[in-house]
């Protein structure tokens, strides 16, 4: 993947209520920490499936309201991003090319190239 692929971060970080990854095309995207919040997929959130087709269901707890503040956010490798939220829950990892397809601004949701 070269330094310059549209799903290669540059740099990641949380601004008020956003999570804000700078592409290395140099495209920036926000993305509303409560729909974030919503949209993970770790085992905690979503459940998980197992090896011989059994699964465990999600724990369904109430959120309270910090569980949807981003407080932190870090890259894992080259392929996701890991957002801490204010509820302490850090487990799921959303991936750099899940996130570049559901860039919400008004540009990529019209299929627009992505400006810098």
């Amino acid at each position: 993947m070269s330094s310059h692929s549209p799903t290669r971060a540059r740099e990641v970080m949380v601004v008020g209520g956003d999570v804000v990854v700078v592409w290395a095309d140099g495209h920036e995207s926000y993305y509303p920490g409560a729909e974030l919040r919503r949209a993970c997929t770790c085992a905690e959130c979503k459940g998980e499936g197992h090896l011989f087709g059994r699964s465990t269901l999600p724990t369904l707890k109430p959120l309270v309201p910090e569980a949807f503040v981003p407080v932190a956010v870090g890259l894992v490798g080259n392929y996701g991003l890991q957002v801490t939220w204010g509820d302490g829950h850090d487990y799921g990892i959303y991936t750099l090319a899940e996130l570049r397809a559901a860039c919400p601004c008004d540009g990529c949701r019209a299929g627009a190239p992505p400006a810098p």
